[in-house]
């Protein structure tokens, strides 16, 4: 490729580096110029253009990044279409990203002209979560490094995905006489929610005194009542493979595979299996959800990685998980927070169009005594404790605000809201003050949720010792719920999330920043969205 400056008559079939105004308009920068392209150009007073030349070996940049993108095994991940040179790789479900590290440095080496960037190893990753790009960084490069690239590519699987695979999990606890109760329950929360992140339900738990013979016995009754993998989490650490918990699994016919862990927290882990189902012996720190060892244990094994020795001990590397999070966060949060004034600000997204519920906009549905279902979300939201409420308007912005009349609340409005759900959440965002603590964001097609249920979710969140660094929502049989409080040190990452996706993302990247609150109301989780969903209304107009 030639790169430099020519008469503009000698551009035919170049791409134009920089854009170019034109009183038709502006030409963009990349453009191949075409005969009509120079005409117009000239006419505008160009005399010169900085153009790039393809010689006969080049590639353009989208079907050299084509080309090189295309010799990846797609495992687990999607590729998008090539623009401005550039490919991104896109996660299709919730799973584990693995990678070749030296055989993405040789891809790196080939030439200046072709990178491929990608997020740590072993990262945690949802559907739709871009984990790689691979950029042609000039407008062409020579059909020999390209070749060059896809050769080292098809050596070996650069990047691939490993699908997290649910499984049922039984928590067994042993407790002393002298076990706080307040503890064990704390522990089964904790354990719940970090489960309920891997979509993992926990179908048993159980307290039981700690001898051998008890947790052997226990992890019996579990395997009856369906568990496929089992979690002992003693009043003691594990500190021998003749201890407690070690010799309760060889009692129940498991075995022992491994005692320790070359990460700190989580040093006092056993790995073991019971007819081929993982158990696992929790370190002492696993009671906290701040990320330990126990995170990586349980993502691996569900990813189906074999946690031989080979793969525990190269946990070591990044193994030092005191002190910081799941990954790095920014530096907003190591400040304090008194959390006794720490205020709550709600954010109501009403700005949907109601596509699926044909005509009709949803949030404007009448109850019996003719109350706007938006009406009679936003009311139940200001019986709450929240400081504030701002509601985020989008379609049919005039009626829903006339529904919302003579309420005490803040109105922003969406002009982006086709774009999806993250342009509401952005707004909601941006209009919130310095002094806002955390944001409860709110579904407004979520008629069900109680004043009760925001205030418990409140009260938990307030009592934590860092709220501004957390993530607080309902967990209902084992999985997230809405609505979710997000401490202001998320605010940034809420604003720069896209489509429909919400902070899903997010909560899957932060798994130890969640406080999961227990729910038992299945109600509180239905919307609605459907024609067929307006029946369920009746049990609000029956309340009335």
């Amino acid at each position: 490729m030639k790169f430099g400056e020519k008469p503009i008559a000698d551009c035919l079939g170049d791409l134009l580096v920089h854009s170019a105004k034109t009183p038709d308009g502006k030409i963009p920068k990349g453009t191949k110029l075409t005969q009509n392209h120079i005409d117009i150009l000239r006419l505008s007073g160009s005399e010169n253009l900085l153009v790039a030349s393809l010689q006969e070996d080049d590639m353009d940049e989208n079907k050299a990044a084509l080309a090189v993108s295309s010799a990846f095994v797609e495992a687990g991940f999607r590729l998008s279409s090539p623009a401005t040179g550039r490919v991104n790789f896109i996660a299709t479900q919730l799973s584990l990203v693995r990678l070749d590290i030296e055989k993405i440095k040789q891809l790196n080496e080939v030439d200046e002209a072709i990178t491929f960037a990608s997020i740590m190893p072993d990262q945690l990753v949802t559907s739709g979560q871009m984990i790689a790009t691979l950029k042609i960084i000039p407008y062409a490069v020579s059909k020999t490094f390209v070749d060059a690239a896809i050769k080292i590519i098809s050596q070996s699987i650069l990047v691939s995905c490993h699908t997290i695979i649910p499984r049922k999990f039984s928590l067994i606890q042993t407790c002393f006489a002298d076990t706080k109760p307040s503890v064990l329950s704390a522990t089964e929360d904790v354990t719940r929610t970090r489960l309920a992140q891997l979509d993992c339900p926990l179908i048993d738990s159980q307290v039981v005194p700690h001898t051998s013979a008890e947790v052997a016995n226990a992890l019996v009754k579990a395997r009856s009542q369906g568990a496929e993998a089992f979690l002992l989490c003693g009043a003691s650490a594990i500190a021998d493979r003749q201890d407690v918990l070690p010799e309760a699994l060889r009692k129940a016919g498991g075995q022992v595979d491994h005692l320790g862990l070359p990460v700190d927290p989580g040093n006092l882990s056993m790995i073991g299996k019971l007819d081929e189902m993982l158990v696992i012996g929790m370190p002492g720190c696993a009671r906290s959800p701040k990320l330990n060892g126990l995170d990586w244990l349980l993502q691996k094994s569900l990813a189906g990685i074999k946690l031989d020795k080979a793969e525990l001990s190269g946990m070591a590397v990044g193994g030092l998980l005191a002190d910081i999070a799941s990954r790095p966060l920014p530096r907003k949060l190591i400040h304090k927070v008194n959390s006794h004034n720490h205020q709550v600000t709600g954010v109501l997204l009403a700005a949907g169009s109601s596509r699926r519920m044909g005509d009709e906009n949803k949030l404007l549905l009448k109850l019996a005594d003719g109350t706007p279902m938006v009406a009679w979300i936003a009311k139940t939201y200001l019986k709450s404790d929240i400081n504030k409420l701002v509601v985020v308007t989008g379609f049919q912005q005039k009626e829903v605000r006339q529904a919302l009349l003579g309420l005490d609340v803040q109105f922003v409005d969406n002009n982006q809201y086709l774009t999806g759900q993250a342009s509401s959440v952005s707004r909601g965002i941006e209009s919130l003050s310095e002094q806002t603590d955390s944001v409860l964001i709110a579904l407004a097609d979520m008629p069900f949720i109680t004043p009760e249920l925001i205030n418990r979710l409140i009260k938990s969140h307030q009592l934590l010792p860092k709220p501004d660094i957390r993530i607080t929502l309902p967990i209902l049989n084992g999985r997230r719920a809405n609505p979710v409080i997000w401490g202001r040190a998320f605010f940034d990452e809420l604003q720069s999330i896209s489509g429909d996706q919400g902070g899903r993302q997010i909560l899957s990247a932060y798994i130890s920043a969640i406080n999961g609150v227990n729910w038992d109301n299945q109600e509180v989780i239905e919307d609605i969205d459907l024609p067929e969903d307006i029946k369920k209304l009746s049990h609000i107009q029956t309340r009335l």
